[in-house]
């Protein structure tokens, strides 16, 4: 992966530096989504590579109304079950999770559910703050999973639900705009 540096436009002092998880089934778009956040929307991914283990990269965001920031280091992790007991030697430590489904496979979201009790037990704690992603959205003819399926598992994991869709850069802020630490 590669780093963000904070700019000198954005010369605030970083205060914290989170561990966050983007978590999900196979071929979802968390590293799609990853990228795009990272690169604030001037890099989707143009082949689809499968991500072995975990990428890393850091993305540096202003916390609003103060002269403070903080250095999201991201953690994109492998879906495929392959990688599943290797999962959780990259999880501990972390502070939030972004869960990702794709709006046109339902299972995507039901598996969100699968992998938010996987990390909370690996990590023994009652609960991590994050959001739900429903990825995919400009795929509107073969939607699957409708917004109010996403908003109730959000709630049902006391998250807040976002809807994006890394190929138009639509919402691939989300972690930018809602804290997940």
């Amino acid at each position: 992966g590669s780093t963000a540096l904070l700019t000198p436009a954005m010369a605030a002092v970083v205060t914290a530096r989170p561990k966050v998880l983007v978590m999900g089934d196979p071929a979802t778009g968390k590293s799609a989504l990853t990228q795009m956040f990272q690169s604030g929307g001037q890099r989707f991914p143009k082949a689809y590579n499968m991500t072995c283990g975990v990428d890393f990269c850091v993305k540096a965001v202003n916390v609003p109304g103060t002269e403070e920031a903080v250095e999201l280091h991201l953690f994109d992790t492998a879906g495929q079950d392959v990688f599943a007991e290797t999962m959780p030697q990259y999880w501990e430590g972390a502070s939030g999770v972004v869960l990702v489904y794709d709006v046109t496979r339902a299972h995507t979201l039901e598996a969100c559910a699968i992998w938010y009790s996987r990390l909370i037990e690996s990590l023994g704690v009652a609960g991590l703050p994050g959001v739900l992603v429903a990825n995919k959205i400009d795929l509107r003819e073969r939607t699957c999973v409708n917004r109010q399926q996403g908003q109730h598992m959000a709630q049902n994991l006391n998250m807040e639900f976002f809807e994006a869709s890394a190929l138009e850069g639509t919402d691939v802020d989300a972690p930018d705009r809602k804290s997940v630490v």
